[in-house]
């Protein structure tokens, strides 16, 4: 049975999440933390936690300080932020303190659902209308720098990665491109490859959220 581990000082939001997700995706056991210190009490004693959603704003702490101390105690557990802020910045400082997701609070009920699936299926999840948001932030922010140099890619790799950036699932990049299943995840896994990153998120973070042409 997988584990879900939701941090959030709301009780309120705790119990609504837990009993969505329970109902809808079934094989799961929802576990609950307030605080930062509780949830990393709960990893340690529940290992392996198979996805943490974490409030950007905890009483025990700020910003990014929780998602920061909770990979370091587990690297390899997915941690989603789920958050009211959504200003298109955030997302990506989220992207590079190492977040697999971002869901707003706002989300629909059905967005959080297909978000949780997702990321429990090892891909990552950010809403497409904040990520398209931060491309165009991050467009001004480095018009007057200088570009990185960033790995070659093939013409169909190229493809594959615009899709990523607009944060398509690999289901949802197939339909894109017309492609399999199977060849866009040999796409994506020669991809985070060429950019020596391990997951979509530090890709997009490495890459800076480049502009599309």
């Amino acid at each position: 049975m997988r584990k879900i581990l939701i941090v959030d000082d709301h009780s309120v939001i705790r119990s609504g999440m837990k009993t969505l997700l329970e109902l809808e995706l079934g094989d799961v056991q929802v576990l609950a933390a307030a605080t930062v210190a509780d949830a990393l009490q709960i990893v340690r004693d529940s290992k392996p936690v198979d996805l943490l959603l974490l409030d950007l704003n905890l009483p025990d702490s700020k910003d990014f300080d929780g998602l920061t101390r909770l990979k370091q105690a587990d690297p390899a557990m997915p941690i989603a932020l789920v958050s009211g802020d959504e200003d298109g910045s955030t997302i990506r400082r989220a992207s590079e303190a190492g977040a697999d997701g971002y869901i707003p609070k706002t989300a629909d009920p059905d967005i959080l659902v297909h978000a949780v699936s997702l990321l429990l299926k090892g891909e990552v999840f950010f809403p497409r209308v904040l990520f398209e948001q931060t491309v165009g932030d991050a467009r001004v922010a480095v018009a007057s720098e200088p570009i990185p140099a960033l790995p070659v890619l093939t013409e169909r790799q190229t493809n594959v990665f615009d899709c990523i950036v607009q944060g398509l699932s690999n289901k949802e990049i197939a339909r894109e491109l017309l492609l399999t299943e199977s060849t866009v995840k040999t796409h994506v896994a020669a991809i985070l490859q060429k950019f020596q990153v391990s997951s979509r998120g530090k890709l997009m973070a490495q890459a800076g959220f480049p502009a599309q042409e």
